[in-house]
């Protein structure tokens, strides 16, 4: 622990000593200081910060600055973001609120240093993607600080974020004929719904947020199709869920269907309402008795009990959304581009697509330089 000495000097004034063992060096060090009180502060900030003075002199210097807390200049940033729901807005904060705050949130802007950032990445119990999402919300806070003149750089800039090692799950691509084994084991009111997931690709969100409305129809007689108008989801927001926008821009989009699925679902909204068409309005799919489906329900409902069933019948073991990622694989393999899937699914980019399927599309490759034979 650090301790102080009284010191007289040859010109009869006095000055204070603070002897302490710096965690730093290892050494014995001493500092003469002109007052008691100045003394006892740096003892008490040496006693602190374990006996290192520099974090004693970076406390020091917290303490007595006068620029806003981190918190503060992240609260502004926020409230100065242009062109996000109100719900984003919401859920960065609660973001800040649980996973920077603790840590970082009451040093002051101008006293936040690359090592304090590193420290508070490096403690995060959280998988890489989620940890870059939290540096980037930070980041983009200190370069609004930046801009506003409270800090001359941003100190979180350009810090390397790696993945944690674990394995991600790989997508499951279903045959068709487990698709079929599935639909014709999943209860029956859902059967149609798993159906329309395979047949579409449609995210989870995306497909229960439909009103019977949504769906079009093009063509007539053994031409005729449905057409899903997709440009809204079940979201989460601070109140709890709503129908809002699609994921992207590019998740605004029209999908068609196939003959066979077409006429199913066209035949299930001509009569689902006790032998009547849906009103426009309402729901595509619902739960048994009317309500929304939502996609923590219908797993436990309707998709884990099939799923348990056929556990030795089926390949592998898939999620839901892995209808989405058979779909996807099903085109690859009937030799439609890239290009065409991604506008199907709504992927915002191309890389998206390619990345999650481009290995699927190595025999299509083999394909197209055999036709330059």
């Amino acid at each position: 622990m650090a301790s102080i000495r009284k010191r007289p000097r040859k010109d009869g004034t006095v000055v204070w000593a603070v002897l302490w063992r710096d965690a730093d060096t290892g050494r014995q060090t001493s500092r003469a200081m002109p007052t008691e009180k100045d003394a006892q502060e740096l003892r008490d900030f040496l006693n602190a910060n374990n006996q290192s003075f520099a974090l004693a002199a970076q406390a020091a210097g917290r303490l007595r600055s006068t620029a806003p807390s981190l918190d503060t200049a992240i609260a502004s940033h926020i409230s100065q973001l242009t062109g996000v729901l109100e719900q984003t807005r919401a859920k960065y904060r609660r973001d800040v609120a649980r996973w920077i705050s603790p840590t970082l949130g009451a040093i002051p802007v101008d006293r936040l240093t690359r090592t304090d950032v590193a420290d508070w990445l490096n403690s995060l119990p959280l998988a890489g993607k989620t940890k870059r999402n939290h540096h980037g919300t930070l980041s983009a806070a200190l370069s609004t600080a930046v801009q506003d003149g409270l800090i001359p750089t941003n100190v979180a800039k350009g810090l390397k974020i790696s993945d944690d090692g674990r394995l991600k799950r790989q997508p499951v691509f279903l045959s068709r004929e487990e698709l079929d084994l599935i639909a014709e084991n999943v209860r029956p009111h859902y059967r149609l719904l798993f159906e329309f997931y395979a047949g579409t690709g449609l995210r989870l969100s995306e497909g229960l947020a439909l009103d019977a409305g949504d769906i079009l129809t093009t063509g007539a007689g053994k031409d005729r199709r449905a057409v899903v108008n997709v440009y809204k989801a079940w979201k989460d927001g601070p109140t709890g869920r709503y129908i809002g926008t699609t994921k992207t821009k590019r998740g605004r989009r029209t999908v068609t269907l196939s003959r066979d699925l077409s006429e199913k679902l066209l035949t299930f909204i001509a009569t689902a309402d006790d032998g009547k068409p849906l009103p426009p309005k309402h729901l595509l799919f619902t739960t048994p008795n009317g309500g929304p489906i939502f996609g923590g329900s219908l797993h436990e409902d309707a998709w884990i009990p099939v799923v348990n069933k056929l556990a030795d019948q089926l390949h592998d073991r898939p999620r839901i959304h892995d209808l989405r990622h058979s779909h996807a694989s099903w085109l690859i393999a009937a030799g439609i581009p890239l290009t065409i899937i991604q506008r199907r699914l709504g992927h915002e980019s191309i890389k998206t697509t390619s990345d999650l399927y481009g290995h699927l599309a190595d025999g299509a490759d083999a394909a197209a330089a055999a036709a330059l034979d």
